[in-house]
């Protein structure tokens, strides 16, 4: 494959980026606008410099799907933005591994819950790793956070604000708290019972467990009210007191969870430790949807993060989440992954253009410098992901019709450092390209390409100058078998994955 051809090294991103782009002092941070869903107004977090983020993660007892996917890979973007602008973050997000799905799993394989619950964290990292997804800087788990969850149970008995039953479970008693609702916008007079109450023992149907008394078979632990495990919503207020003392700055998740779980959680930690702030910040994101139905398990219309990325490559998933402002909901749809494979690529290739500039140009700098002011607007406001993009692609645009009138490629390097600044920065992947020539003709591909297939490619465009559309139909279609897709341009094809 490197007979005839000339290897195309992209530089290194943080090389690209100087200390004055990449670092501010803190004492200049100003922080960045977020959209708070209790309050429904903006809220300023990280003026100063420091961040603390929690998400909620998952209960590992399935694989996790191409929706699931959207808050971790979404907030992993956040956490780049803010530490390459000089932000001090701590990303906390918890692993559920104690849960009645995880038990139902577990006895329906007849296997222990703990090699659930190993199976199915090791599948979640592995399919994070895949999208490119880093991982947080703590990842808690319930059954490390017992002692936490139960000195927050027994302070909101202490309020008033939660009851022991006869039986050994404790509820949270909603009508003692009266901002019950407000995370929500709903009234508790209005709200359906999100537990149903099995032992009888609960005084109003809305309360919800904190404390459940064991069951035989069951895991359990020891607790001043008998053994039993956690409910659901306790593990969050615990773990966000314990990892981000100072109350998290932003606490993300999806609009599924906002009620009952988030709704549970505001009112547990307020109703413990009414002195503390918990949350500065709610943010939520929309749900993937598919046919205007939420992708869900138990719906049955979920897409493997690892059948996804195979078809269309990490990148494009990025782009179509991205794309996308976290707070609205996204549609799926094989048609709309396919066109965001081919527009990433696109300015992936102009980018490739212009990655060995020496120089730079009146023209390169003042589009280098729109470029990084609109970036870092976008994500102040609101964490606009969809804007910061728009203008990469604009002023990528632009800078195309510059060369095309005559600027040489070489006057971008400016430029250049502003487009891998931004792209970098939203996790998209930067490979190195290779050119080969094949018999007069000059074939432009990733370099982990198989000299099979880049022959293959070179041959379909000698069948399309010899009109043989027969030939050049059979190779595209052998070659889109194999996952890779062939764009015809008047330099000659280039060879991208599917």
């Amino acid at each position: 494959m490197r007979a005839g051809g000339t290897r195309v090294e992209l530089p290194a991103i943080l090389e690209l980026m100087s200390e004055a782009t990449r670092h501010k002092e803190q004492k200049d941070l100003q922080g960045i606008t977020v959209r708070d869903t209790l309050t429904g107004g903006p809220v300023t977090v990280g003026a100063g410099g420091e961040v603390g983020l929690y998400a909620c993660g998952p209960t590992v007892y399935n694989d996790i799907h191409i929706g699931n996917a959207r808050v971790h890979l979404f907030w992993d973007v956040v956490v780049r933005y803010l530490r390459s602008r000089g932000y001090q973050v701590k990303f906390v997000w918890n692993i559920t591994d104690i849960e009645d799905k995880i038990i139902d799993k577990a006895n329906a394989e007849g296997v222990p819950w703990q090699e659930i619950v190993r199976r199915y964290t090791d599948s979640f990292h592995e399919r994070l790793k895949l999208l490119g997804v880093g991982m947080p800087d703590v990842e808690p788990r319930a059954t490390e956070h017992i002692p936490e969850m139960i000195e927050t149970v027994e302070d909101l008995i202490a309020n008033g604000h939660a009851y022991a039953a006869e039986n050994g479970d404790v509820y949270f008693a909603v009508e003692s708290y009266p901002e019950y609702g407000a995370l929500s916008n709903q009234r508790p007079s209005e709200m359906r019972e999100t537990e149903k109450a099995e032992t009888g023992f609960k005084r109003s149907p809305l309360d919800f467990t904190l404390w459940k008394a064991s069951k035989p078979g069951e895991p359990s632990w020891e607790s001043p009210w008998g053994p039993g495990r956690p409910g659901w919503h306790i593990e969050c207020s615990a773990m966000v007191r314990k990892h981000l003392p100072g109350g998290a700055d932003i606490h993300g998740g999806g609009t599924d969870i906002r009620f009952p779980h988030h709704e549970n959680e505001l009112a547990q930690s307020r109703g413990a430790h009414p002195e503390e702030e918990f949350v500065r910040a709610w943010c939520h994101h929309g749900m993937v949807r598919m046919t205007d139905e939420k992708m869900a398990k138990s719906v049955g219309n979920v897409v493997d993060i690892k059948e996804a990325v195979r078809r269309f490559g990490a990148d494009a998933i990025r782009m179509w989440l991205l794309q996308s402002h976290y707070s609205q909901p996204i549609d799926f749809s094989e048609e709309i992954l396919a066109e965001k494979k081919r527009s990433f690529e696109r300015l992936l290739r102009f980018y490739r253009q212009i990655h060995a500039a020496t120089g730079s140009g009146e023209v390169s700098d003042r589009l280098a410098a729109e470029l990084t002011e609109r970036f870092d607007r976008a994500m102040t406001d609101d964490l606009n992901t969809p804007e910061a993009i728009a203008a990469a692609f604009e002023v990528a645009g632009r800078a195309n019709s510059a060369i095309a009138a005559g600027e040489s490629p070489d006057s971008f390097a400016s430029l250049r450092d502003a487009l891998a600044d931004l792209l970098g920065t939203l996790g998209f992947g930067l490979s190195s390209e290779s050119e080969t020539e094949l018999d007069g003709v000059r074939v432009r591909h990733p370099e982990d390409a198989d000299t099979d297939v880049v022959a293959r490619a070179a041959e379909r465009q000698a069948a399309r100058a010899a009109r043989d559309w027969a030939t050049a139909d059979r190779l595209r279609d052998e070659l889109a078998d194999e996952g890779w897709a062939v764009e015809d341009t008047p330099e000659g094809p280039v060879l991208g994955r599917r």
